[in-house]
């Protein structure tokens, strides 16, 4: 009977404005949630059987939820450096643990909630617990172990700050340019030197110092150079100057000396104005300049000047911060100065993720309706670029959700009106049968 059918139709048309409305309650109460993904109702018709001429027979509805995942939210700056957002398609990589638990590994999930801080141990958690993955680097910069897989999680861990403590590097290059004064060479006897101190770091972060002696030579325009490493003596090094012609100022050509034969601590790269120097085992090159050209030494005047001291290095210190590129790196920062790449943080993407299962914690499952994942270097391939210091906002817009809430209570009111009036047709067929 078509009355029957149509009572059917509008309890199915309650059920479907119901579960409409539950998620319309979801969307508003998470509004505020970083990362969440809006849920919606679609419906679609049911139909029980083909309808003759004449009559009719109500199917009624069904309601189909779906997940905007792929629907971006707003990217909004933070002042947290571990806050992440990913700036177009991808999800970051957690897991439910931070490490293996009475044998069972961790469960891996996908989400875009980037608000991540650091637990009593020293991991980077979200505010649902899932603790961040990613590839640890080692002090080249590359992943440990070896190019990672990218499509499976073997290779990840926990990203873990406490384990990044200090960093202490040991001098390799000096730059050092300086003008020598003219009219101090080509005396007899020969003028006093003149000294300059450079502190150089250990490879133990402890700190050495150099001793440059220039000594003016009887010979006009040049000079000898003996590097000292306290009171030893690494070796001399004679440089002579242009005169007065038109390339005078910079030096013409660096050779090697020593008392007793080569010295085995200091070696002349005459082409590239540069000093090797063998320091108790540790290498530190000494660049002077290129001859005959500016920019390093110079011989004019009568002043002794020192225009440039560089080196790199640096002695101990703790870590200050972390930063995130636009290329998922994590760089330790530390209180020297120092930069140091340690994490990779890896940016999951799939084929359809409206098709990834929902987790609790504003997270998702890769499903059969999503397809595979592949891990990629954030901002490459598919995947978006990482910024650091922001969230993503909800993706949920309340103007739009209020609206929904307005027509699924008159739809609802409808089909409820329906229910009524098919029983009060059906109590006066009953009437009429008495």
């Amino acid at each position: 009977m078509s009355i029957y059918s149509a009572m059917y139709s509008g309890v199915s048309g309650l059920a479907a404005q119901s579960a409409k409305f539950a998620a319309i309650s979801d969307n508003i109460s998470n509004s505020s949630t970083v990362g969440y993904k809006r849920s919606g109702v679609q419906f679609s018709t049911l139909v029980t059987s083909a309808s003759n001429q004449g009559s009719y027979s109500a199917g009624g509805v069904k309601a189909d939820l779906h997940t905007e995942v792929s629907r971006g939210g707003i990217v909004q700056a933070t002042t947290s450096a571990t806050d992440m957002a990913i700036a177009g398609r991808g999800f970051f990589v957690v897991s439910n643990r931070s490490a293996a638990v009475n044998g069972d590994a961790p469960s891996y999930m996908l989400t875009r909630s980037g608000a991540f801080r650091v637990d009593e141990n020293g991991n980077l958690h979200n505010t649902a617990g899932y603790f961040l993955q990613g590839w640890k680097l080692g002090p080249d910069g590359k992943v440990v172990g070896g190019e990672p897989s990218r499509t499976s999680f073997t290779g990840l861990e926990t990203v873990n700050l406490s384990s990044i403590t200090g960093l202490a590097k040991a001098t390799t290059q000096i730059d050092f340019a300086a003008n020598l004064p003219a009219s101090q060479t080509g005396q007899t006897p020969a003028a006093q030197p003149f000294s300059t101190s450079v502190d150089y770091y250990t490879p133990l972060g402890g700190t050495g110092r150099l001793t440059l002696q220039w000594a003016p030579q009887s010979t006009d325009n040049q000079w000898n150079l003996t590097v000292y490493d306290g009171a030893t003596s690494l070796g001399t090094v004679n440089i002579e100057f242009n005169g007065n012609t038109a390339t005078a100022g910079p030096p013409g050509s660096l050779n090697t000396m020593s008392e007793v034969g080569a010295s085995p601590t200091l070696d002349v790269d005459a082409a590239a104005g540069t000093l090797k120097l063998d320091v108790n085992g540790q290498p530190i090159v000494v660049n002077l300049g290129r001859p005959n050209q500016t920019g390093g030494l110079t011989q004019w005047g009568d002043d002794y000047v020192p225009t440039k001291i560089n080196k790199d290095g640096a002695s101990y210190a703790p870590l200050e911060r972390v930063e995130i590129g636009d290329d998922g790196i994590m760089t330790a920062i530390y209180k020297n100065g120092l930069r140091q790449a340690v994490y990779q943080i890896p940016v999951a993407d799939v084929t359809n993720p409206d098709g990834l299962r929902r987790m609790d914690g504003n997270a998702f499952q890769v499903s059969r309706e999503s397809g595979d994942y592949y891990l990629w270097d954030a901002g490459s391939g598919k995947a978006g670029a990482v910024d650091g210091s922001a969230l993503e906002a909800s993706n949920v817009d309340i103007a739009e959700e209020l609206t929904s809430i307005i027509e699924t209570q008159r739809a609802y009111s409808s089909n409820a009106k329906i229910i009524q009036t098919a029983d009060e047709m059906l109590d006066e067929v009953s009437r009429l049968m008495r």
